[in-house]
């Protein structure tokens, strides 16, 4: 069996999901992958009904930085001990002089219509995120095609 291919449209079960802080109402997540490429658009609506939108793009098995703002992301993505299974996506993030460190374990159910994001050991310990593959025009409609920033 291959690795998982990650790409699709992916809406949040806000029901099956635990977060370690606020939680947003609604989320849509499209993510392109493209070995070792992978990039993903966040579309995220918070309880206020403020809506955020972000793009973050990676390479797996090499260093990426990138800046946001204030913000400076430096991530390290592999596949858990070589294996095709579970995608680590390792993350620093400072501002100023605030360093945090974010273990992201992406993995696929059998048949693929679940994503679940998991933080086991990290500044997130807890949290786990499961995304159901929404493919439907509407989903599909609400992203705007964005470059990666570079």
């Amino acid at each position: 069996m291959g690795r998982p291919d990650f790409t699709g449209i992916w809406r949040l079960d806000a029901a099956a999901s635990t977060f370690s802080g606020p939680s947003p109402t609604a989320m849509l997540m499209k993510i392109d992958h493209h070995e070792p490429d992978v990039t993903q658009q966040t579309i995220a609506t918070d309880p206020t009904g403020a809506e955020r939108r972000n793009i973050f793009s990676f390479r797996i098995d090499e260093e990426t930085i990138s800046v946001v703002g204030e913000t400076t992301l430096r991530c390290r993505a592999y596949w858990q001990d070589g294996g095709a299974d579970e995608l680590v996506i390792e993350t620093l993030m400072s501002r100023g002089d605030r360093l945090l460190e974010f273990r992201d374990r992406w993995s696929l159910s059998a048949d693929g219509a679940h994503l679940t994001m998991a933080h086991r050991d990290d500044d997130l310990a807890g949290q786990i995120v499961l995304l159901v593959r929404d493919e439907t025009p509407a989903s599909s409609a609400a992203f705007i095609t964005l470059s990666p920033p570079p």
